[in-house]
């Protein structure tokens, strides 16, 4: 594993088990002690376990990191109209994938991406239990930003794909 993405996961664990150690009258004093730069990982309060993220940064770095870069930052060609083939999106809150719902997200994990009739992603059916695709999901999302992952619960509650 890289240098950057096994500091994130330290952080990650570190920050988890401080949010987690906290009573929820001492929650809001351990945000702010606890500064949470951009570009790492946030736990979004404690809506992951340590655990799931934990299993899912093993199960993207197997399986997905390959096209989706090891922080899950996309292939550097995604979204250029000019690029000759089709390169795999950031999955960090960068890209679309905070406009689809959890389920969404799932299957089109177990079961890939197909445009113009060829397979631009293989499907992990059969080959990722589903305690896998959630904790891998759980994982890149723990990425996102808050205002992205706000945004994401915002429009699942109300039954939307996603806003912008």
């Amino acid at each position: 594993m890289n240098k950057k993405f096994t500091a994130n996961i330290i952080l990650l664990a570190m920050l988890a088990a401080l949010l987690n150690a906290c009573t929820d009258d001492k929650s809001d004093e351990v945000k702010q002690a606890v500064p949470a730069p951009q570009e790492q990982a946030q736990l979004k309060d404690s809506r992951f376990s340590v655990e799931s993220i934990t299993r899912g940064a093993a199960v993207f770095q197997s399986y997905c990191a390959e096209c989706h870069g090891p922080d899950a930052q996309g292939h550097p060609d995604w979204g250029n109209p000019k690029a000759q083939y089709v390169v795999a999106p950031p999955l960090d809150g960068n890209g679309p994938s905070w406009k689809r719902s959890r389920q969404q997200l799932a299957t089109i994990i177990l079961e890939g991406v197909v445009r113009d009739g060829k397979s631009v992603m293989p499907g992990w059916t059969g080959r990722l239990k589903p305690e896998e695709v959630n904790d891998t999901i759980v994982w890149f999302q723990a990425l996102w930003p808050s205002k992205v992952y706000d945004r994401w619960e915002k429009a699942q509650a109300s039954g939307q794909k996603g806003s912008s």
